[in-house]
């Protein structure tokens, strides 16, 4: 990241803070909804899901919230939840980009800031690794409180620290076409419901399959468009899904994202604002229908 890039993303950065005393969240994430779901959302009486999830930002200032954003503390609380799980192992833990020594780190690696979305480095290798982009990059992001882009209250008060783990490999002896990346597991009251399986094929183009608890692909699309081949039912799915209703036990709705490799399901992290609550559905009617599954306390009196 060259000087110039590097001040104009700080300046817009600024520029948001700065928006955070104009425009109040509610406005923020009323215009923000509208523009994805083409009419005015309601957020004092929300049904889809993408308005709950508005809803709660809004008025639910729960402190585990913060403790599950942030990607330091939230393994504590994983170890607690389950024993069905692996964490990526700690490699180090930095509050400066100037404390992170590449000559300790093995050839494969992962950096990330513990309080925010967006950050993450991965080197697959240290010859090619580009060391001033990533430090330029993380040491930005250590500059930004994430809240006042995108209005996710629970990002706010996170102390901020760079992490460094082990780089998880989920495709070695594996078709990459048809092997998910990732398992985003929705749950509502505990239990997990839906699937998202994120696939990104050999040529970089990116997929995601909605499938319910058995592994049947739904009729409706999150964001990207379904894969264009069958996708067979990953051998550790149902572990995952025993593993994600332990870590949402206690939570009335959440996204419990996790990889699967050969021999373990590993934690990545718990969403509590999927697309910070800007959920493009298709069709839209599976807004509404999602939502009819969180019932949203002090809104809904149907449990």
């Amino acid at each position: 990241m060259n000087r110039l890039k590097y001040v104009c993303n700080y300046a817009e950065y600024l520029g948001k803070r700065l928006r955070a005393w104009i425009v109040n969240d509610e406005t923020f994430h009323i215009s923000r909804l509208q523009r994805v779901i083409n009419r005015k959302p309601d957020l004092m009486h929300p049904r889809a899901l993408s308005e709950k999830i508005c809803h709660r930002l809004l008025f639910d200032r729960n402190p585990l919230y913060t403790r599950l954003a942030d990607k330091l503390a939230v393994r504590e609380y994983i170890q607690n939840k389950t024993n069905k799980l692996t964490l990526a192992p700690l490699l180090g833990i930095y509050t400066r980009v100037e404390e992170i020594d590449f000559s300790q780190l093995p050839e494969k690696f992962v950096l990330k800031c513990n309080h925010d979305s967006g950050s993450v480095v991965i080197c697959t290798d240290k010859a090619t690794f580009d060391k001033p982009r990533a430090l330029a990059k993380l040491k930005l992001a250590m500059k930004k409180n994430m809240y006042y882009s995108t209005r996710e209250w629970q990002y706010k008060n996170i102390t901020p620290v760079i992490l460094c783990e082990t780089y998880i490999d989920l495709f070695t002896d594996r078709i990459k076409d048809t092997t998910p990346e990732m398992l985003r597991i929705h749950c509502f009251h505990g239990i997990a419901s839906l699937i998202e399986a994120d696939i990104t094929d050999s040529s970089g183009k990116e997929y995601i399959n909605v499938y319910d608890r058995a592994w049947q692909l739904q009729p409706f699309q999150m964001e990207y468009p379904n894969t264009p081949y069958a996708v067979s039912t990953p051998p550790l799915l149902y572990e995952a899904l025993d593993a994600a209703q332990d870590v949402a036990r206690d939570i009335d709705y959440c996204r419990v994202d996790l990889m699967l490799r050969h021999d373990a399901v590993v934690f990545s992290e718990i969403t509590l604002s999927p697309r910070r609550g800007k959920l493009q559905i298709t069709p839209a009617e599976w807004d509404i229908k999602l939502g009819d599954m969180w019932q949203l306390a002090g809104i809904d009196n149907r449990l």
